[in-house]
């Protein structure tokens, strides 16, 4: 998720469990904890395209990372705050129960999360938020701001902190299970009309949940549409694309051109550009009305000869006036 998001999280989560005895130092401290996990993004810069991915929401965002690094976390706040009302293991938990939140609401996302590296290095993602949530966003705002207003009413304070977590599980399980309806959904209309396919991929779209990217695999190529769950039998945005995994068979044994392929999970497309090949991730969708541009991570593969340089395009947002109005009447009507 993004930043604010974290940050908001992360303090109720430490409201419930050390705002009652160190007031809203804990909120402070838990903001800062619930955005520990990505202090990663720092580092990026100095790896190569395909390191970077991998990089990013790995072993930082791992389960292993909480348990060996809290503690020490926790012992270094304990000697910097020496606050008689906290014990360690308060310390601790203020530390590690925010971090875990961090992690825990990631694997929703469609970016994967490397929760058991270094033994694992699967990513996990569920895919059913987008990254920046602002219904998500506007459910626990308000709770941080109540529990600034109530100041020393530690049981008032409390209820919000939990009121605000216990919304997040809920819109977490919404989006799930509008994810699993959306693609029964579209697996029954395929079945009703014959067609053969071999994988359904469904996102939220940015924003909310009520905009959603289907992909739709078959032996050649992809369809791309998008739902408005709001009228779900309705598709809107339809595109086709071609795979040309075959463009890449070249280029199969390259180390850097596997993790590429391995980071978009098989859901890509490829097209030849003057200076060699474009790689489309099909994963993520950003407002724009027209794909492949829509697709928010794009690979340039230069070509010269036997040398094979790999670049990330800055990722498209198209965060434009006119495409979040278009994206509003794309929820609003079905009329596009």
């Amino acid at each position: 998720m993004d930043s604010l998001t974290h940050i908001v999280l992360g303090a109720v989560v430490a409201e419930t469990t050390s705002a009652k005895k160190i007031g809203n130092k804990a909120l402070i401290y838990g903001a800062i904890a619930g955005n520990l996990p990505d202090f990663d993004s720092v580092f990026t810069p100095l790896l190569s395209p395909a390191n970077a991915l991998f990089f990013h929401r790995g072993i930082s965002h791992s389960f292993l990372l909480v348990f060996l690094l809290a503690p020490i976390f926790a012992f270094i706040v304990s000697r910097i705050d020496r606050d008689k009302r906290m014990e360690f293991t308060d310390w601790l938990l203020l530390i590690a129960l925010p971090w875990l939140s961090h992690i825990l609401v990631d694997i929703f996302n469609t970016y994967g999360t490397g929760i058991f590296e270094p033994f694992s290095n699967l990513r996990v993602s569920y895919d059913s938020m987008a990254i920046v949530d602002i219904f998500l966003l506007a459910g626990i705002i308000p709770a941080v701001v109540a529990i600034l207003l109530f100041g020393q009413v530690k049981r008032q304070r409390r209820i919000f902190a939990w009121i605000a977590i216990g919304f997040v599980a809920v819109y977490i399980s919404f989006s799930v299970i509008i994810k699993e309806s959306l693609e029964y959904r579209v697996s029954r209309e395929l079945l009703a009309e014959g067609k053969e396919y071999s994988r359904i991929h469904t996102a939220a779209l940015p924003f909310s949940n009520l905009l959603w990217m289907v992909v739709v695999e078959d032996s050649a190529g992809y369809n791309v549409e998008q739902r408005n769950i709001l009228n779900i039998d309705e598709s809107l945005l339809r595109s086709r694309h071609l795979k040309n995994h075959q463009y890449l068979e070249p280029l199969k044994n390259d180390e850097e051109i596997a993790k590429l392929v391995r980071f978009t999970k098989g859901l890509y497309t490829v097209e030849k550009s003057n200076k060699g090949l474009v790689i489309y991730d099909l994963r993520y969708s950003s407002l724009a009305e027209s794909y492949p541009q829509a697709y928010v991570f794009r690979f340039e593969v230069n070509i010269d000869g036997d040398n094979v340089k790999i670049s990330r395009a800055h990722p498209q947002r198209s965060l434009s006036f006119k495409n979040i109005k278009r994206y509003v009447h794309r929820i609003l009507s079905t009329q596009d």
